[in-house]
């Protein structure tokens, strides 16, 4: 948690950057230069500009549009390096094939404006896979979940230059999970022992060395929620502090929101278990060696979410002991093998 002086730091940011970027003066002077659809900069009713996102710690997302169809994002970071290294990344990305026409996309990249630490981008065009994943026609979301796959397949063949390296077990991610699991026995003493069961299983099957003998580009944040689908387009979004690691991490993360998504809002179990295991396949059949450590990941993904469904004072007892018994049954397939790398 950060102290007292940052969150006051990071307040008065926000509320400083906040009203600059939708001001008018900012908006037709900076923004609308960067926008090609804008014909009539000089127009003051043509645009609109308001706040979409807030976070409590360190971005906001501006939503811009200009005229009836010219819709801009715009993402302002506390980070004083985040946003050009995004922008120099997305810009990258762009040119070696995720432009608009190609079919695995990203939003165009239109700039990077300093002094407000901004980057724009064109709206995603198309509908959330998660949308789809819950409720669309299942051959569809199927078709969607494959294109998923093929789009992250390519993103992990990109070069990239100048990206960090991430550890595939990075310290504090790992120093987090031990914090839940220590919250979670504290507060539910009868899951102690499972909790410290599933802990033995997972490090088991943990990767044996903390360099991945395969690093690629990684999304981080690879979910249903940010892929979009338009026709045969597939359009990604929040693709920001891209690093150096394992594939298996993205494809890990993509299941396992799904299947989350699907555990703790009661929704059909076997359809998100069809789409999971359609995603994995398709992504297997294109690059089944960046899937050595998949299991490893899922399984610690698991173990994360139990903890903190066991420390939530926010979930009933009855449906924390279904969500429970869903949670244990995949984490027991997953470190036990029972789930194959391509199902």
């Amino acid at each position: 948690m950060a102290e007292p002086g940052i969150r006051r730091e990071r307040q008065i940011w926000k509320q400083h950057q906040e009203a600059l970027v939708v001001s008018g003066d900012f908006v037709i002077g900076r923004v609308a230069p960067l926008v090609a659809d804008r014909t009539r900069r000089s127009d003051p009713v043509d645009w609109t500009a308001e706040i979409v996102r807030s976070k409590a710690s360190d971005r906001i997302t501006a939503r811009y549009t200009f005229g009836s169809d010219a819709v801009i994002y715009g993402k302002i970071y506390f980070d004083r390096s985040l946003g050009r290294t995004t922008h120099g990344s997305l810009t990258q990305l762009w040119a070696q094939g995720f432009a608009a026409g190609f079919g695995l996309e990203i939003p165009e990249p239109l700039g990077f404006i300093e002094e407000a630490n901004l980057l724009l981008m064109r709206r995603a065009e198309g509908t959330p896979l998660s949308e789809l994943a819950a409720s669309g026609a299942l051959e569809q979301a199927l078709t969607s979940t494959r294109l998923a796959a093929r789009w992250l397949v390519k993103y992990h063949a990109t070069r990239i230059a100048g990206l960090p390296v991430q550890s595939p077990c990075e310290a504090v991610e790992i120093l987090k999970i031990a914090d839940a699991l220590a919250k979670a026995a504290a507060e539910n003493q009868t899951h102690s022992r499972l909790l410290i069961s599933m802990l033995h299983d997972l490090h088991a099957i943990a990767p044996r060395s903390s360099s991945p003998s395969r690093l690629v580009p990684l999304h981080g944040q690879f979910r249903p929620a940010h892929v979009f689908t338009d026709g045969n387009r597939t359009i990604v979004i929040d693709i920001e502090k891209i690093c150096l690691s394992d594939p298996a991490k993205d494809v890990a993360r993509f299941v396992h929101a799904l299947k989350k998504t699907c555990f703790e809002e009661e929704g059909n179990v076997q359809r998100a278990d069809e789409l999971a295991g359609e995603f994995v396949v398709e992504y297997w059949k294109h690059a089944p060696a960046n899937l050595e450590n998949l299991p490893y990941f899922r399984a610690l993904l698991l173990l994360k979410a139990l903890a903190k469904l066991l420390k939530s004072h926010k979930v009933d007892e009855y449906k924390r002991q279904v969500i429970t018994e869903m949670y244990c049954v995949e984490f027991e397939r997953t470190t036990q093998g029972l789930i194959s790398v391509a199902a």
